[in-house]
């Protein structure tokens, strides 16, 4: 019998190794399949933060090339929009140049002259006007009860003049330059050449 039982232990003890083999190995299968599991989740996730990554830094460079471009392209409507209105002042002031050599001007100058004269009132002042206008001297005092000084400005160009009158300390500027020049934001706003 004793061979009985020893077959018997052998068969128990193979029994056991091959049941414990097949809970090893399947242990291992499902150990592998969790770790194959977890490798293409991290796998996965990896990708997509790649893909994320790649696509904001693309969308960053998009936008950047796109921001450049929008500044180029509103830097070309501001010099465009810069030449139009300096065409159409040169034209302006060409055309009020052309107004100050007529026999007209002589009669704007005065009730230039007349209206700063209403401002000072007695005080006395200096003038101060083109240098071609200095020949309208005695037309421009005679519309002042102050003290007048003509002298002549190189800083106006087109005509008109300028008083300065030290007691009240104060500058009345009726010079076509300026009054051109006055207009000119009036003129972008109100032919609706404003850039947004």
């Amino acid at each position: 019998m004793s061979d009985y039982k020893s077959g018997n232990f052998l068969k128990a003890i193979k029994k056991f190794n091959e049941e414990e083999r097949n809970r090893i190995v399947s242990e291992m299968e499902t150990k592998r399949a969790d770790a194959i599991k977890a490798a293409e989740e991290k796998g996965r996730a990896d990708a997509d933060k790649y893909v994320k990554r790649r696509l904001s830094a693309e969308r960053s460079a998009i936008t950047s090339r796109y921001a450049i471009k929008n500044l180029e392209a509103q830097s070309e409507v501001f010099k465009a929009r810069d030449r139009m209105v300096g065409e159409v002042f040169d034209r302006c002031e060409q055309r009020l140049t052309e107004f100050c050599a007529s026999p007209e001007y002589r009669d704007k100058l005065v009730s230039f002259a007349k209206e700063i004269a209403d401002t000072f009132k007695d005080n006395s002042c200096i003038v101060y006007v083109k240098e071609d206008d200095l020949k309208y001297t005695n037309d421009i005092k005679s519309v002042f009860s102050g003290e007048v000084e003509l002298k002549s400005d190189l800083t106006i160009r087109i005509g008109g003049l300028r008083g300065y009158c030290k007691a009240l300390n104060i500058v009345a500027d009726n010079t076509l330059d300026s009054r051109l020049e006055s207009r000119r934001e009036w003129f972008v706003d109100n032919i609706d050449l404003k850039i947004s």
